[in-house]
């Protein structure tokens, strides 16, 4: 029997924005035999002509170009890893798919990251953590006890009351939740705000009536779901099926002081027309994503009392990243043990996540 062969493939910057990947990936690979790592870029020549494939049973793809030619040059190959958004692009799926070899998808890997920064935000905004940070890390005198503010009513204001009464405020178990997308970070989202006690309401055509049922979220379609939130979180993979799905009139249908967090990709949003209501001061936001990136300096979103942001981070964590590589190595070696995957890419999945869906 030849040795097992394992090959990584790279981009030369890939700790840039995936530390830790490169190390976890090889350390778990070499394990289970002798591996090569490859440092490319997709303008490269394609992988097969930069390193021989005649014994690689398992491909790790980070960078360079792959082909069918690439494919057809492995004819040992039993598994491919890799990232694409669960959409197949930049490797050959329908080469792969006719040989019989898996795809692990490790998009996956980031939806408890993600989930977690969405649900943070949606704290943060609720509690105004973020703009009470600022004025106490500004100096504002926060603590006057001795100089009460009056209220309309003459009655002195409490200083430890944290919310602000324009928008949706306080406890999050007391509200109605809509999730626009039920995958593997807005079901997380769901699930959080349902432990919390609160109302959710999900949006999303793909999931069964079982598994709804089974998370104890109720299904409602999209206007159902903007009439009766008072927190509605975007959670929407970028898929032709889902541009715009939060669009101008629903926007506007929300009820004065609503919340609308934006996590994975603004692709859903009217973004014009959520600015026009926040800076109305009609809504309050929460972003991790945005329509422009990065966001310009003179964006309408900076710098205002309703709206608490990050950078578009939400996924890149140390655990997200170490998971990565322990999805695709886990799934090697089920593979290479005769077992079935957990997280192989399919054509339904693909399907759904590259065209159009009518039900919107």
């Amino acid at each position: 029997m030849s040795t097992p062969q394992f090959l990584f493939t790279r981009t030369p910057d890939l700790e840039r924005s995936w530390p830790f990947l490169h190390e976890q990936a090889v350390k778990r690979l070499e394990a289970l035999g002798v591996t090569t790592v490859l440092n490319t870029t997709y303008r490269s020549a394609p992988i097969h002509e930069q390193v021989p494939l005649d014994e690689a049973i398992g491909i790790v793809h980070f960078g360079g170009s792959l082909t069918e030619a690439c494919i057809a040059a492995a004819p040992n190959l039993k598994v491919l890893g890799t990232m694409t958004d669960n959409t197949g692009h930049g490797i050959p799926f329908a080469a792969l798919q006719a040989r019989g070899i898996p795809v692990i998808e490790s998009t996956r890997a980031w939806a408890q990251s993600v989930a977690e920064c969405a649900f943070g935000l949606a704290l943060s905004s609720l509690r105004r953590t973020a703009q009470w940070h600022k004025q106490l890390a500004a100096g504002e005198p926060l603590w006057d006890w001795e100089n009460p503010i009056w209220g309309p009513d003459k009655l002195p204001v409490a200083h430890q009351f944290c919310d602000d009464p324009d928008f949706v405020n306080g406890d999050l178990g007391t509200k109605r939740i809509g999730v626009i997308a039920l995958g593997q970070i807005g079901r997380k989202i769901a699930q959080w705000c349902r432990a919390f006690g609160a109302d959710v309401m999900g949006y999303d055509p793909f999931v069964s009536d079982t598994l709804l049922q089974e998370w104890d979220i109720r299904r409602v379609d999209m206007d159902e779901l903007v009439d009766g939130a008072d927190i509605v979180f975007v959670a929407v993979p970028p898929t032709p099926s889902a541009r715009h799905l939060l669009n101008r009139e629903r926007i506007y249908r929300l009820r004065k002081g609503a919340l609308v967090v934006v996590i994975t990709r603004a692709h859903a949003v009217d973004m014009d027309a959520l600015r026009e209501r926040i800076v109305a001061d009609e809504l309050a936001g929460a972003f991790d994503v945005y329509d422009k990136e990065p966001l310009p300096l003179d964006d309408l979103l900076r710098n205002r009392d309703n709206v608490v942001h990050t950078p578009h981070i939400a996924g890149r964590t140390i655990d997200s990243n170490l998971r990565v590589a322990d999805m695709i190595v886990d799934d090697f070696e089920r593979v290479l043990n005769g077992e079935r995957p957990l997280g192989e890419l399919t054509p339904r999945l693909a399907e759904v996540r590259t065209s159009q869906h009518p039900n919107q």
